[in-house]
């Protein structure tokens, strides 16, 4: 079978809607061919109109051209239970509610990422040090937002004091420990969610984090009674 015919049937027996990452493809039965035939040879289906190019290196089989290329894209990354992914950035700020400010950039965790990051068009994609199950992803909503606090625009400090008590009442130590056993946020954001723990009267073990000597920069939140 010619190489062409052989990519053509790859993605005919691909999902309708599938997102296909050309290295991951490379590598599962193409590596007969240089690296170079192999996409040179993808962006002539692409060309001739036989998939679609959603971003460098990959690529979206869709009978339909019109198809909204950005869902397609971010179902790929959350995947089919919607459990690999995490939006961060103002889709995370605008789900509750600290912001209303839109922006057409779209940021996320994603574990189906293989490399460390990832920009397709307007989304930008990071890979995550640990499984985004309910209470890692949880922990690390929080932490996303405290980071942030300083640089959100139009932020809604009550809506921001409202989630943080959320936050405080179903917080999880150790899915906490087990965020920042593997990715880096700063020692301020941790002093920052500690004072919201502390606040609520909430048992946690983030001193491990942070050193008493040290005067950490840390916003007032306001306490709030109910939600």
């Amino acid at each position: 079978m010619k190489y062409r015919d052989k990519l053509i049937k790859y993605f005919e027996d691909a999902p309708e809607d599938a997102v296909i990452v050309a290295n991951d493809m490379y590598e599962n039965g193409f590596t007969k061919m240089s690296h170079d035939a192999f996409f040179r040879a993808v962006e002539r289906l692409c060309d001739d109109g036989v998939i679609i190019r959603a971003g460098k290196g990959m690529y979206i089989k869709a009978a339909d051209k019109d198809k909204n290329i950005e869902e397609l894209l971010l179902n790929y990354f959350f995947g089919e239970n919607n459990d690999n992914g995490l939006f961060i950035g103002y889709r995370l700020y605008n789900k509750y509610m600290v912001s209303a400010y839109q922006t057409d950039r779209i940021e996320l965790y994603s574990n189906v990422l293989k490399s460390r990051t990832c920009e397709v068009g307007n989304i930008c994609i990071k890979r995550p040090g640990v499984q985004l199950d309910f209470e890692n992803a949880r922990v690390i909503e929080a932490l996303e937002i405290m980071q942030n606090y300083y640089n959100i625009e139009q932020l809604n400090k009550l809506k921001f004091a409202r989630f943080a008590k959320q936050f405080a009442i179903s917080y999880n130590d150790a899915a906490a420990v087990n965020v920042l056993e593997h990715m880096k946020y700063k020692k301020s954001t941790i002093a920052f969610m500690k004072k919201v723990l502390d606040m609520y009267k909430v048992e946690n073990s983030l001193q491990q984090y942070l050193s008493y000597a040290s005067d950490y920069k840390v916003p007032a939140v306001q306490r709030v009674a109910r939600l």
